[in-house]
């Protein structure tokens, strides 16, 4: 077994994501101006509920309903808040990178349900399947970055810790949190996806 592991963010990273489209999408379903909307998914704590398992899906849909009065029907809410994605096709150079280098690679993401499976189950995007040992995603951890609990999660996961483990994001404050365990970090700009090449080549 190779020492070593790497971790992708998934939003913005492998993919990515506008959440003005999510809110727009919603907004003209349920009636209601994109500011009310963006309020209640974004700046209340309903997306962070979600994101950590706290709520499921179907609350989700619930709260939304209740909120605007709407009568929307669970496929058509989670559709419409995960119709915002697009496929980060540079990102295909990194894993080959690490796939090349036998090391095994894994996703950490802080998400919801309703975005993993929308991506997984309706993509079939490159980047998206076939690469990854440990999937280890907020929802399901109860814990989101830059909490320790998921990166606890990972090392466990991996049965690695401290510099074995390379993680790359594209918020700062996510990877100095795992900076802070002796991770190696790199944090991603899609303006300059050779350097996280780059970088990873030199931890391998």
């Amino acid at each position: 077994m190779k020492e070593k592991f790497v971790y992708f963010d998934l939003g913005n990273v492998l993919v990515t994501f506008d959440h003005t489209i999510a809110t727009e999408n919603l907004s003209k379903l349920c009636g209601h101006d994109f500011q009310a909307v963006r309020n209640k998914m974004f700046i209340s704590d309903l997306q962070t509920r979600y994101e950590t398992g706290l709520i499921s899906s179907d609350r989700y849909v619930d709260e939304i309903n209740t909120t605007f009065g709407s009568d929307l029907d669970r496929d058509t809410v989670l559709n419409a808040i995960s119709d915002m994605f697009q496929p980060n096709w540079p990102i295909l150079d990194a894993l080959r990178t690490v796939q090349q280098s036998g090391v095994g690679m894994g996703v950490l993401s802080n998400t919801c349900e309703a975005h993993w499976h929308w991506l997984i189950q309706r993509k079939e995007w490159e980047m998206l399947h076939g690469w990854f040992e440990k999937i280890i995603l907020s929802y399901e951890v109860n814990s989101m970055k830059p909490d320790a609990g998921i990166y606890q999660a990972c090392e466990s996961a991996c049965g690695r810790s401290g510099s074995q483990i390379f993680f790359t994001d594209d918020r700062a404050d996510n990877i100095q949190a795992a900076a802070d365990r002796g991770w190696v970090t790199h944090q991603y700009h899609h303006s300059d996806n050779q350097s996280l090449v780059e970088a990873l080549s030199q931890f391998l």
